[in-house]
């Protein structure tokens, strides 16, 4: 959503403001170049998180644990590199956590499921 906002901006030649954290797309929308994302990705659903930083996706599904995968060679997210050679990876890793902490922190972060349901909202879980 972030990325379709900041697309709209500047497709109405609006700016954007410092605080969102979407990048325009449009220059792909009119062939111009490839997808190059600048920033990290971060998103929630029901609990299961994700953050994306260039060819690196670390992922957690409910109260798993966090899977860590190359996308640029696992695109289909098989070979969880999460256990495998840790220590190769390990500032890797742990940087992105801290990466979407701070996020998580930024944004306000509610853990799911989120209780008690507001009034008037549907538990979903």
């Amino acid at each position: 959503m972030m990325d379709i906002v900041a697309t709209c901006c500047e497709l109405a030649g609006v700016p954007t403001t410092s605080n969102m954290e979407g990048e325009s797309f449009l220059s792909v929308l009119r062939g111009e170049k490839n997808i190059c994302r600048q920033s990290p990705l971060f998103w929630e659903h029901q609990g299961n998180c994700a953050v994306r930083c260039g060819k690196w996706k670390r992922s957690e599904e409910g109260d798993d644990d966090w899977e860590f995968y190359d996308m640029e060679s696992d695109r289909t997210e098989l070979d969880n590199l999460a256990m495998v050679d840790q220590h190769k990876r390990k500032e890797k890793v742990e940087h992105m956590l801290q990466m979407w902490k701070d996020w998580a922190e930024r944004v306000g972060f509610k853990q799911w499921p989120l209780h008690p349901i507001p009034d008037g909202e549907k538990d979903w879980s």
